[in-house]
């Protein structure tokens, strides 16, 4: 017969002995002592000004007592009678009182946060070598910047999934969040600045369903740095950051969202948003960047000094090639560089005074950073830049130049030079790859295609394609993008499609409309009717129609816009 399992007394009503002892008291059978007092022997008395009993619903913790105690009182049975066993220590007990759901619940946590610092560490270290916009210390925990950083540490965790259908929940939530917080709540605060930062960098390739953000996420960040002043100096005293004719911020008890003293990861911050903004701002061909200031200027000479992360190095030069490039693009130089007009000296002067900085920019690198990839996509994207000029469609009676020949080639050998180190990368570190370094292939794709269609004395469409094929560029790159997912381990359920199979998608597509246009092209396609409509509209470089295509719209906004030359 098996022995019947006794409830401990509630709280109040154990016997002297036991509640001095802070034991459990159950009582026995036959009355009289306690379990506890019997088996050692002890008196039994009740404690002077007991409490009356209160009937109270079991918690989860006496649930799991009276679990304890029934698994004693059978350890004591089969022990035939013997009353000596040893108890258990505490923890020890503990873990054999626990159920199967706790147990496992337990696991799930233990899991959950190795995923975690899995995710935090994947993102510190490869994520920010390419787009370093902040400085997270190794000794950081992911629970850490979990507390200090909420709304950063959503977007990383967007970013890191490898579920697509998970992920697409999370960048939804992120911008109804970001909506909430910005619109709503009207919050300001770096760690609201640095989750745009990151969504602008890497969640918006990973945005299900996709949608076209880029400008009014530019605009959140720059929105951002403005309301917290990180564009200005640190007023030494915050009465200072009122404007003299804003009466209701001299009211007392208002607190300004603008700090006295600026930190290295503010510095950052700013010049990610400049570096991010100046890019996109080229991309999209319809927005400014964030206007340079002389206290960017000065967070700039710092970083260039500092030795708290590998990646400050590397934002600066992120930074002085963006400088360039603006000048590069909102200058009024080109006009007439080509032409037989009064603007020509002017012009060649610019184009000589700019190719003069980039040289200067390349020899000021560190010689630690000279082989860094990221720094070098930056610089070839700035170079094809300054060249392309030269794509300008020329007028009927240009003379032949030879100037423009030469720039012509220079675009060629840039382009070249940008997928050969655009390969070396693995499949899987085709991940880590922030938006810029997109767009800069979007752009080199853009310019080969123009060089592969140019029509201008002495330029050589067949030692184009000899150079640099662009059909089998694309198809390269339709290659590698498909390889992706299978390489980090990446989930695809139902509808939600990993986001470099579509990039590979996009790129089969394209190279088919390449096919057709180029001069000579023995891979024409023929079967009209399996083209989607919009794509027979094409024409060079002119994608606009491909807005309305749903699986890459954002990547493509640019294109056709302007952005380009």
């Amino acid at each position: 017969m098996e022995p019947i399992v006794r409830s401990p007394l509630p709280y109040g009503n154990a016997c002297a002995t036991c509640a001095r002892a802070k034991c459990r008291c159950v009582p026995r059978s036959g009355g009289g002592r306690c379990e506890r007092c019997h088996r050692l022997n002890k008196e039994c008395r009740v404690p002077p000004g007991r409490r009356k009993a209160q009937p109270q619903a079991l918690s989860r913790s006496l649930q799991l007592e009276r679990k304890m105690d029934g698994l004693m009182s059978l350890l004591t049975s089969s022990s035939g009678g013997r009353m000596d066993l040893p108890t258990p220590a505490r923890g020890q007990a503990e873990a054999q009182g626990m159920g199967q759901n706790e147990v496992e619940s337990e696991r799930e946590d233990d899991e959950t946060l190795a995923r975690e610092e899995e995710s935090l560490h994947t993102f510190r270290t490869q994520r920010l070598q390419f787009l370093p916009l902040i400085h997270i210390p190794a000794t950081t925990t992911a629970r850490d910047l979990k507390r200090q950083s909420p709304f950063l540490w959503r977007c990383i965790t967007a970013v890191e999934s490898k579920d697509a259908a998970r992920q697409a929940a999370l960048c939804v939530r992120i911008r109804e969040l970001a909506a909430k917080r910005l619109l709503v709540d009207c919050d300001k605060s770096l760690d609201l600045l640095q989750g745009v930062l990151v969504y602008l960098a890497w969640v918006t390739l990973h945005s299900q369903p996709q949608k076209s953000s880029l400008c009014i996420y530019s605009q959140m960040a720059i929105g951002l740095v403005v309301e917290l002043g990180l564009n200005k100096p640190a007023p030494p005293d915050l009465s200072m950051t009122v404007s003299s004719s804003n009466a209701v911020g001299h009211m007392p008890g208002l607190k300004a969202s603008i700090s006295t003293r600026r930190t290295m990861n503010e510095r950052r911050a700013v010049l990610s948003c400049f570096v991010l903004t100046s890019i996109i701002a080229q991309f999209l061909g319809r927005m400014d960047p964030l206007r340079w200031t002389p206290h960017m200027k000065e967070c700039l000479d710092i970083l260039v000094h500092s030795e708290e992360s590998s990646g400050d190095g590397v934002l600066v030069q992120f930074t002085r090639t963006r400088l360039l490039a603006d000048q590069i693009l909102q200058g009024p130089w080109s006009e007439g560089l080509y032409g037989l007009n009064a603007a020509q000296t002017l012009a060649a002067f610019h184009l000589k005074a700019l190719q003069s900085r980039l040289e200067t920019i390349k020899a000021e690198i560190p010689i630690q950073l000279a082989d860094n990839k990221p720094i070098l996509f930056h610089l070839y994207d700035t170079e094809l830049s300054l060249y392309e000029v030269a794509l300008v469609k020329p007028l009927a009676d240009e003379e032949f130049s030879p100037q423009r020949l030469n720039h012509l080639y220079a675009c060629l050998h840039v382009v070249k030079r940008f997928f050969n180190l655009f390969f070396t990368i693995s499949p899987a570190g085709y991940t880590s790859l922030a938006l810029p370094y997109l767009t800069q292939v979007s752009h080199c794709l853009v310019t080969l295609f123009r060089l592969s269609t140019l029509n201008y004395p002495g330029w050589d469409k067949s030692a184009v394609k000899g150079t640099v094929d662009i059909l089998v560029i694309a198809e390269q790159i339709a290659s590698r993008m498909g390889q992706v997912a299978d390489a980090v381990g990446m989930r695809s359920r139902g509808a939600y499609g990993d986001p470099f199979s579509k990039l590979g998608m996009m790129m089969q597509k394209l190279r088919s409309e390449w096919a057709v246009q180029l001069p000579e092209c023995p891979e024409v396609v023929t079967d009209q009717s399996s083209r989607e409509p919009f794509l027979s509209s094409m024409e060079m470089g002119d994608l606009d129609s491909f807005m309305n295509w749903s699986e890459m719209v954002w990547l493509m906004e640019g294109v056709g816009t302007g952005g380009f030359i």
